[in-house]
């Protein structure tokens, strides 16, 4: 029986995806960072199907201690680790710094680099791992040139967008490293999903949110592509359609799509990587 970590599995794609896993007789690592929430996420998925192990891990994401605390706790709990689901995300309403970088570039990506090391260990003992990112069509929004870069001034959007952009780099970085070592990666974009993103924006944007929220997607159909990516045959998903696809792709509506930024570059995937090691 396969074991599938997944942040921010409390509400929204998260909580979709894992109870669409736990259907399929999965057992589930739940890494949230409200424990209440978790608990209750927790007691709806074991009711689903009681046959399945499904733990509850407490870690935030925007705190490297906090995650180091929780991949302890699963290392010494765990021997291998079958995927790996960064799918917490977290959308500003406006300008703050963690460890003198953009918070929701540290909770998007800072903080799942930070997990996903950590745990690399066990991903390489299953010797078939897969690492699913979940990105957004945001990305085209991102600047690689802004990453870690203190600016007072960023606008919220510009700066979800650096974290999905290096959300998709991080994923290229980890399917060439890795490629050797049994682990597989891909990037997804699950939609605009109606899960609370974008709530806490005000003025215009806020409004265009709240206008387009009644044709937004629901979690259930936002985490099918997440769902497909984890179980899927593995022979499936390295296929490359053209330009698109295979480990280190980018995946929507359940199948390969071409991405298209001047900063999705090899040299960038390296240079983000080498610069987030700084924070492990």
């Amino acid at each position: 029986m396969k074991t599938v970590l997944i942040t921010g599995a409390n509400i929204g794609i998260g909580l979709a995806t894992a109870k669409a896993l736990v259907r399929r007789g999965v057992n589930l690592i739940l890494l949230c960072r409200n424990k209440a929430k978790g608990e209750e996420a927790l007691d709806v998925l074991q009711r689903i199907n009681r046959a399945v192990t499904v733990e509850l891990v407490l870690a935030d994401l925007t705190d490297a201690d906090s995650i180091r605390q929780a991949t302890e706790l699963i290392r010494r709990t765990h021997q291998t680790l079958d995927v790996l689901i960064n799918n917490a995300g977290y959308s500003p309403d406006r300008i703050e710094f963690v460890d003198n970088v953009e918070k929701s570039f540290y909770a998007n990506h800072i903080g799942h680099f930070i997990l996903t090391y950590h745990l690399l260990d066990l991903l390489e003992a299953s010797g078939e791992a897969r690492i699913i990112n979940l990105s957004s069509a945001a990305y085209a929004l991102g600047n690689a040139s802004r990453f870690f870069q203190r600016n007072n001034k960023l606008a919220v959007l510009s700066a979800y967008g650096d974290g999905k952009l290096a959300n998709i780099l991080f994923t290229k970085e980890l399917a060439n490293r890795y490629a050797d070592a049994g682990i597989t990666a891909f990037a997804v974009h699950p939609g605009v999903v109606n899960s609370g993103f974008g709530s806490n924006f005000t003025g215009g944007i806020g409004l265009l949110m709240n206008l387009a929220r009644p044709f937004m997607r629901t979690p259930e159909r936002g985490a099918e592509t997440s769902v497909y990516l984890a179980t899927a045959p593995l022979s499936v998903l390295t296929k490359r359609d053209g330009k698109a696809g295979g480990s280190g792709g980018f995946f929507a509506d359940s199948k390969p799509k071409l991405v298209k930024h001047n900063d999705l570059t090899a040299k960038r995937a390296t240079d983000l990587w080498n610069k987030s090691m700084e924070f492990v």
